[in-house]
């Protein structure tokens, strides 16, 4: 499997302005490039990948300029382009209201460069060393790339803290004994209940930095359009939404990595989740993220030799995971209370038992002594998921 592994560059004066020219250079490559194509269009001649790598190779043979860049890198941007019109084709074929043709990049829409192919470019461990590029990058290397794995491409992106490079490399996948399993009902108020009576809270990540975002949009209203100083407060907005966005994915990828550690066999739902963000609670479904979680899930699970299981969400909270019977409960209800069986538990956690059932693993929970009472011969697992998880000790959650 093939993934992407980041790390902060540390340029020097001159190299950061050597990036900065670089970046500048690929997007006037890339509007010249799309603007090639929409000119051949009107005059009814198709062009596509192939031929624009035909004038780029003329282009360089006559500008100094243009061959002082490394081909691979030009040619990575070229692709962008071709991979910008496909997109837009397939769009189009799925009869979508807005296709969304690929619009020329202003400098606030273009952030990033890199090499399609890991030809033309060098990395020694340490430093990256490429055409157009003064001395080699310092590259500060947190963790080390796996020994076995292939460097496919990189990718050079510019962000609010300075600069990063990507390697898609070559990794192989794991393979394990799939024993522990779990089945996880997603939300909002609790991010995750699992079916063995844990919870991975939620931390709202938007919801915690929206006074801070405010206050700096509105100092940013009340800036005049060119100014210096708006342009700093652009950048303090900036800063704010990366460092939310920071904030959820290290809660994502923390919560996905000891799912996976701790779990074999990982049941989800297969929400809809543009119909979710489309609905009252959309601010709250954007700000979970359910679908990069399940993502994460997805390939860390495949690279460790884990299965992830999506199954039919629907119904999931509704029906009772101790007898099948279909109890009605609005989203204020939060437990589960079923008058067939005599099931009393927590709304989340009845659904992720649910869903671990159609996934074919077994009702769930089984009767675990202390997580609960029984009274009149019904189970009672107290009033929430997250309370069963204390009282369990589950401390692996975050």
């Amino acid at each position: 499997m093939i993934l992407t592994y980041e790390y902060r560059l540390l340029p020097s004066k001159r190299q950061h302005r050597a990036l900065e020219m670089l970046l500048e250079s690929q997007r006037l490559l890339y509007n010249a490039a799309l603007e090639e194509r929409i000119g051949a269009y009107r005059h009814g001649v198709n062009i596509n990948f192939f031929d624009q790598n035909k004038s780029l190779t003329e282009w360089r043979r006559s500008d100094v300029e243009a061959a002082s860049v490394a081909l691979r890198l030009q040619r990575a941007t070229l692709k962008r382009v071709d991979e910008a019109y496909k997109a837009f084709f397939r769009r189009i074929k799925q009869r979508r209201v807005k296709a969304g043709f690929p619009r020329f990049r202003g400098k606030a829409r273009w952030d990033s460069f890199g090499f399609c192919e890991f030809v033309g470019i060098c990395f020694d461990g340490g430093r990256l060393s490429f055409k157009g590029m003064p001395g080699g990058l310092r590259v500060h290397v947190h963790r080390p790339l796996p020994q076995s794995a292939r460097i496919r491409s990189c990718t050079l992106r510019r962000d609010t803290k300075g600069w990063k490079v990507g390697f898609a490399v070559d990794v192989a996948t794991g393979a394990r004994h799939l024993q522990r399993k779990v089945g996880i009902d997603l939300g909002i108020s609790t991010f995750a209940a699992l079916s063995d009576g844990g919870c991975i809270p939620s931390i709202r990540a938007a919801r915690r930095a929206d006074q801070r975002l405010r206050r700096a949009q509105r100092s940013l209203a009340r800036k005049r359009r060119g100014s210096k100083n708006r342009r700093k407060t652009r950048a303090e907005v900036a800063r704010c939404h990366a460092a939310t966005a920071r904030a959820r994915s290290n809660h994502l990828h923390q919560a996905s990595v000891r799912l996976v550690r701790n779990y074999d066999i990982i049941a989800v739902e297969a929400l809809s989740i543009r119909g979710l963000a489309q609905s009252m609670l959309a601010r709250d479904v954007h700000d979970a993220a359910w679908g990069k979680f399940i993502s994460l899930l997805r390939y860390k699970a495949e690279k460790a030799g884990a299965q992830l299981i999506e199954v039919d969400p629907k119904n999931s909270s509704q029906d009772c995971s101790g007898c099948g019977n279909r109890v009605r409960k609005g989203l204020d209800e939060r437990r589960h209370d079923c008058p067939q069986c005599g099931l009393a538990i927590d709304r989340d956690l009845n659904a992720a038992r649910n869903i671990l059932h159609r996934a074919g693993m077994g009702p769930g929970l089984p009767n675990v002594a202390g997580c609960g009472k029984r009274a009149g011969g019904n189970l009672d697992l107290g009033d929430s998921a997250c309370q069963v998880a204390a009282r369990a000790d589950l401390r692996h959650y975050p």
